[in-house]
């Protein structure tokens, strides 16, 4: 039996794309395929009867060509779990991110993954309102500032698949750079990010 689970907290992704990421609105990306990394700074949280508050989540994806979200697209990943997890907490955020645990994972994992690895690794996330800095060890590194419109506020991006409310904030990375092996390496600083608060149920 599934057991039921619920994550808040901030969230910032950094993609290929020049300045938004089409796969919203399921046209190609640049270059006609993604290279993104993600992260989730879990501030409240639980798996069952397991507690995830306080924990951190990376994610690094490339695809092969087409649109992200075509069904006939395959991802790539590997998931990145914070290394102060102890076991269960390890496996319950494996279970949840590897989609063995409903909610939207499960319909990735479904349609799109083709190959996943799993790795323990340190994550450092701070978050400075618009302002985010993420450390995973010495695979990927993300400082992201937000980008604001004409009237000076936050521009927002919707339909975001990856929170309850499908609204993201807009940014643009600064560095934006992997290192984990000769298919998940890249620098893609200066091109588009998406930021905010994140809500992930599987209810």
């Amino acid at each position: 039996m599934t057991e039921e689970w619920h994550l808040t907290g901030d969230y910032v992704e950094a993609c290929n794309c020049d300045i938004a990421c089409q796969c919203i609105w399921l046209e190609p990306p640049d270059g006609d395929v993604c290279t993104v990394s993600l992260a989730w700074d879990i501030q409240d949280g639980h798996y069952g009867d397991v507690d995830l508050g306080g924990l951190a989540v990376g994610m690094l994806v490339y695809t092969d060509e087409g649109v992200m979200f075509d069904p006939d697209v395959a991802w790539h990943i590997v998931l990145l779990v914070d290394e102060d997890a102890d076991g269960e907490q390890q496996a319950a955020l494996e279970d949840i991110y590897l989609g063995r645990a409903g909610g939207i994972w499960a319909a990735v994992a479904d349609a799109h993954v083709e190959s996943a690895e799993v790795t323990s690794i340190p994550i450092t996330f701070i978050r400075d309102d618009a302002d985010i800095s993420v450390s995973i060890g010495d695979v990927a590194s993300m400082e992201v500032v937000g980008i604001p419109g004409f009237n000076e506020e936050l521009g927002t991006i919707s339909p975001h698949p990856l929170t309850k409310s499908r609204e993201m904030q807009t940014g643009k990375s600064t560095t934006a750079t992997v290192s984990y092996d000769d298919d998940f390496a890249w620098d893609v600083s200066g091109n588009n990010s998406y930021l905010g608060d994140f809500e992930l149920a599987n209810t």
